[in-house]
């Protein structure tokens, strides 16, 4: 084997092919209680080591076990619901158990003898290698192409999303574009179907032969017909907007399709009872891209989820005084993980557990023999699918930072976490000057332009570790994690300076703005509204004090 996964997949089937006669000294005692009892939970017992060691086998590809021990569990389990079943069952599960015996009696063991190779997991991990799947990127890194014949709007639309960060390149045409594509590097192509001499048909050709390369397409077009629509699925083009074409709801799709919001690595949070299949699975799923927190116990999990914040839940069905399900209705009460999927791992295929992982709010199912090719594959998709949908979720339709709700959310999350780990959180309470008088003067297209460039600013100057959120109307808050004073007093008046010198235009007339803020640390406060309201004086002190200023509250001095 030429990989460390792969030799550490064959260790784990090492490991399980000595322990076997273990297990299976368990499950005749299991079985031999249960059969003599006749009691509930006799049967219980027994029902779920059948179903562990079922699931540990299938994932590691020792198939004819895992038929074998699947065959005795769906014989077992009606009878959890009536137990007086268990006699006519007797003789079903005496003459499997005593196969197995007899198959542990030779060696190698015919139950654990690979009927084939798998596929190995260096080969298996390949889909994962893309750059575009897993590499977040920052505005300096995205060129964009403008291929728009109307000089007017090609200018307009280059001007604002420059403004936003991105380089802008602008053709009139696909030829013109084609005749760079070998001395310039481009991750964006935006096409105007409108405003272009080419054919709506060569168009789309060239899209697909874009996408063919790994380079992102957007079609900007007035027409939502079903034709125009499925030529651009069929180009594979990224997004179809209708115009005209809100900045920011551009801006938004640009962030989401090169993942500019979204921390890497991914996140899993693997619970399963069994400790050796979740250093299994971890083995299976995480490498430098992909993190995974393998925990055992479920009364652990509440305590873990205060530092971990994962992409994606992988439960295992079935564990000792609590199931799965319980977990996946527990995790579905807290808003927090409305759009986190929830992925159960089980060796029970049975349509009526599908059923019941989708009424406790779960997302999916895979059982635990599917080839590792499919679980990695599958999880990736959970994963980049789940964090779109919480993306356009917690976030403000017009700035594109954190909505209130999620903003509050986060500084209460980073203040739990500051007094545990004894490290200080600063909440910047932030407020345009003026702003009404923005409104009054150059309407609200005027002060919609000031804020979204005032929440793009902020998201472009803080660490991945920070939160920025819109407060409500022209105030925002920004929490920075782990953060003295002093240092986010001259981060934000280096942020202020920036502010300043951004130039509007609206009605013909070009203006400036400003803003005043205030900043607390949680140093000095145990309570996030203590927290926020100091912030807030420190805001208003800023604000008398001639405003355009940055200030802290007295504590934090």
């Amino acid at each position: 084997m030429s990989s460390k996964l792969e030799q550490k997949l064959a260790a784990f089937r090492i490991t399980f092919n000595a322990e076997f006669n273990d297990k299976l000294a368990v499950l005749i005692k299991l079985w031999s209680e249960a059969r003599t009892s006749q009691s509930l939970d006799a049967v219980k017992q027994f029902r779920f080591e059948v179903h562990s060691i079922r699931g540990a086998s299938g994932a590691l590809n020792f198939l004819a076990l895992s038929d074998r021990l699947g065959m005795i569990e769906e014989e077992i389990a009606p009878c959890e619901e009536q137990i007086n079943h268990l006699k006519s069952v007797i003789p079903f599960i005496d003459r499997h158990m005593n196969s197995m015996i007899n198959a542990s009696r030779n060696n190698p063991n015919p139950l654990l003898v690979l009927k084939e190779t798998p596929p190995s997991l260096g080969e298996l991990r390949e889909p994962q290698q893309k750059k575009e799947e897993i590499t977040s990127q920052s505005y300096r890194d995205i060129n964009i192409a403008l291929i728009d014949d109307n000089e007017a709007t090609s200018v307009v639309h280059a001007k604002l999303l420059s403004g936003f960060g991105f380089t802008i390149s602008q053709f009139h045409s696909i030829e013109q574009l084609e005749k760079v594509l070998d001395q310039q590097t481009f991750n964006l192509v935006l096409i105007d179907t409108d405003n272009s001499t080419d054919p709506l048909e060569q168009m789309f050709t060239f899209a697909a032969k874009l996408r063919s390369v790994d380079i992102n397409v957007f079609v900007l077009s007035s027409s939502s017909s079903f034709e125009n629509r499925l030529a651009a699925v069929r180009s594979k083009v990224n997004e179809y907007l209708l115009k005209p074409v809100n900045i920011t709801t551009l801006v938004s799709k640009i962030r989401k399709n090169f993942k500019i919001d979204l921390t890497r690595p991914y996140r899993i949070l693997l619970l399963d009872d069994q400790a050796s299949m979740g250093i299994f699975y971890k083995t299976l799923l995480e490498d430098k891209h992909v993190e995974v927190l393998a925990i055992s116990r479920a009364e652990s999990m509440m305590t873990e989820l205060e530092s971990f914040h994962p992409d994606v839940f992988l439960l295992d069905m079935y564990m000792p005084n609590i199931s799965g399900l319980e977990v996946a209705r527990l995790l579905r009460q807290q808003a927090k993980y409305d759009y986190v999927p929830i992925i159960f791992l089980t060796a029970d295929d049975d349509i009526n557990t599908k059923l019941q992982v989708l009424e406790c709010g779960a997302d999916d199912v895979i059982p635990k023999n599917t080839p590792p090719k499919v679980i990695v594959q599958h999880v990736n998709s959970r994963i980049q699918r789940g964090q779109e949908i919480r993306y356009l979720a917690s976030r403000d339709s017009l700035t594109g930072v954190l909505n209130h709700g999620q903003i509050m959310d986060a500084a209460a999350h980073a203040l739990r976490l500051a007094s545990r780990q004894q490290r200080p959180t600063v909440v910047v309470m932030i407020d345009l000057d003026h702003f009404k008088g923005v409104n009054d003067k150059y309407g609200h297209g005027g002060g919609d332009k000031v804020l979204i460039s005032l929440g793009q600013l902020l998201l472009q100057s803080v660490r991945d570790t920070d939160y920025v959120g819109r407060y409500g109307g022209e105030e925002f808050m920004v929490v920075f994690s782990d953060a003295e004073p002093s240092v986010i007093e001259s981060k934000m008046n280096n942020i202020l300076t920036a502010f300043l010198q951004i130039n509007y235009t609206a009605a013909e007339q070009s203006f400036h703005c400003s803003f005043s803020a205030g900043l607390a640390s949680s140093t000095h406060h145990d309570k996030l509204s203590e927290l926020i309201s100091s912030a807030d004086a420190a805001l208003y002190k800023a604000k008398d004090a001639g405003r355009s200023q940055i200030c802290m509250d007295i504590i934090s001095l």
